[in-house]
């Protein structure tokens, strides 16, 4: 068996630290594994849909989304149709959001790499528009300066969508 091989069987068996990701009202049964820091290994990952906190209880997203004021993500509306908006954002200046979208983005993408620096990438998340606020729904990034021109980096479309 070749390194790669190998690398990719290990990748392959290892155990879900996450079954399920509760996003909003929606759940949705996590694909892959994810290196989510242990205090985050449960069956079931609960995520504030604005301001994308984790909680490993019901009651405690019950409990910060009593008190979150978050309604968007981080940056600025550059689309806007009847239902979806795009919001664009430096990953540099919103290091939290970015790294726990891309934490949630390893959950449904196998090739997701998290430990690369994302100082380095701008972020463009869409939302469905609500009543109560924007609702992400995917997002896609890439680099700022990229030396073969590449446009996109990561895209991703949560698995409800």
């Amino acid at each position: 068996m070749s390194e790669e091989e190998l690398r990719n069987f290990m990748n392959a068996t290892r155990l879900k630290t996450i079954e399920f990701l509760q996003f909003g009202e929606t759940t949705m049964e996590a694909w892959y594994h994810a290196d989510f820091p242990p205090e985050y290994h449960c069956r079931v990952l609960y995520v504030c849909p604005f301001c994308l906190a984790f909680h490993t209880r019901k009651g405690e997203l019950e409990d910060h989304s009593e008190r979150c004021d978050v309604r968007c993500p981080p940056g600025d509306e550059i689309y806007r149709d009847d239902t979806l908006s795009v919001f664009e954002f430096d990953a540099k200046q919103q290091k939290v959001y970015t790294e726990n979208l891309c934490f949630i983005a390893k959950l449904f993408l196998d090739h997701k790499n998290i430990w690369y620096e994302i100082d380095a990438f701008y972020f463009y998340v869409l939302c469905e528009r609500k009543p109560d606020g924007y609702h992400m729904v995917g997002y896609f990034s890439k680099e700022k300066e990229s030396e073969n021109n590449f446009n996109l980096s990561c895209i991703m479309v949560l698995p409800a969508w």
